[in-house]
């Protein structure tokens, strides 16, 4: 199934939603029960398409704290290749990204295939509810699923593309079935088959959907650049999803700093949360990658600077920050950034100086990627922390600048 797409289900697919619905289970969902949850601003969706036809869905509402899954179908001639499996990650993914700490469904005790896939996907068996399906008297299987514990993998990934977006900037777009990521994590890349450079790269993850891995990256050594010749069909692995991404804040209003090559995470988290103000910085026009993808942010104002002018505003992009929040309170307020370090701690001065909170995600050379080597600490007021482990994001107001 190479055509198989997941998306976000809408009441435009509902024809088909109800065919699968109405062959699947023995108490279908109606029309208005359907039309009830996507209208409710809560619905968490996805929809699989092979070769443009529905072949199967999963409908989730996203509680306090939690996801609660509601639906799931495939259609019976699909099944068995994955599209479940698909669907389910996708819903978790979303889950995640909402920062919901547990994912919870029901299932029928008899149905020994549904919770084998779940179980699987770590879900757990947790309680039995009696006689919970009318239909049958049939007991329900309670399972849950902590969705702060999922695990990094290693996972060989084929390459897509691997193209030049920006002066010695390439974008890259893998297929692999890597666990879903949330915005400012990353993934530690083998460059190399052999022991040549035998250090794996981290890198930021662009983007993390439908089996496909983003990766955006500049040539900064010996590693990025051997990454840079990679060329489509050819394999490499990945280890990943590594540390701790960006926290959201609902509700408040949203600056997003990028400059250098600090625009991945902050792009990912911008298209996760689409509002706010985008603020990016480069040295000269050459050197901004994606613009055009930036710019397509639904209700994301984009402020460009450039160092010498060539494109937007002159200046810096700190420059652009203190335009934009010089006349705003605090407490509505958060700053995601991402970029050099003289940027993030000047990012960091000024949303101190006006009560903003602030986010920070670190770039910091590293060895191993899971806290082993301590090769990444940086100083805070806690004490030394990892990068790798206890970052890359961190709060701007505990980092011991230098």
């Amino acid at each position: 199934m190479d055509s198989l797409i997941i998306t976000n289900a809408t009441a435009n697919s509902l024809a088909e939603i109800l065919e699968i619905e109405n062959i699947s289970f023995p108490s279908p969902w109606d029309e208005e029960t359907f039309l009830s949850t996507f209208e409710d601003k809560r619905c968490i969706s996805a929809l699989a398409r092979e070769n443009g036809v529905v072949v199967g869905y999963c409908l989730a509402l996203g509680l306090a704290s939690m996801v609660h899954i509601l639906n799931l179908a495939v259609h019976p001639h699909f099944q068995r290749h994955g599209v479940a499996r698909r669907l389910i990650k996708k819903i978790l993914m979303d889950a995640s990204a909402q920062e919901k700490i547990y994912a919870v469904l029901e299932v029928r005790k008899s149905n020994v295939p549904a919770r084998s896939l779940y179980t699987s996907l770590g879900f757990s068996h947790v309680s039995t509810w009696r006689k919970y399906y009318t239909d049958t008297n049939e007991d329900a299987a309670i399972m849950v699923k902590d969705l702060r514990s999922i695990v990094a993998l290693d996972v060989e990934c084929t390459i897509i593309q691997n193209v030049e977006v920006a002066a010695h900037t390439f974008h890259m777009v893998l297929e692999g079935d890597m666990p879903p990521s949330l915005p400012g994590q990353f993934a530690m890349v083998q460059v190399s088959g052999t022991n040549e450079p035998f250090l794996r790269r981290p890198l930021a993850i662009l983007g993390n959907e439908n089996m496909h891995q983003e990766l955006l990256y500049r040539i900064r050594g010996e590693g990025t650049l051997l990454l840079s010749t990679k060329k489509a069909g050819e394999s490499i692995k990945l280890l990943g999803p590594l540390g701790r991404g960006f926290t959201r804040h609902d509700g408040k209003e949203i600056i997003y700093l990028a400059g250098g090559t600090g625009l991945p995470p902050i792009l990912s988290l911008a298209e996760r949360i689409k509002s706010g103000h985008f603020i990016i910085g480069a040295k000269n026009r050459h050197e901004i990658p994606l613009l055009e993808r930036i710019k397509s942010i639904a209700n994301t104002k984009v402020v460009i600077t450039t160092e010498d002018g060539s494109l937007g505003i002159k200046g810096l992009a700190t420059d652009a920050l203190l335009d934009i929040i010089k006349d705003k309170g605090g407490e509505d307020t958060v700053v995601y950034a991402c970029g050099p370090e003289g940027m993030l701690r000047e990012a960091s001065r000024l949303s101190a100086q006006i009560g903003f909170m602030c986010e920070v995600s670190l770039e910091e050379r590293m060895s191993c990627g899971f806290g082993a080597c301590t090769s990444c600490a940086v100083r805070t007021l806690s004490g030394n922390m990892r990068v790798c482990r206890e970052g890359p994001v961190f709060n701007a107001c505990d980092i011991v600048w230098r």
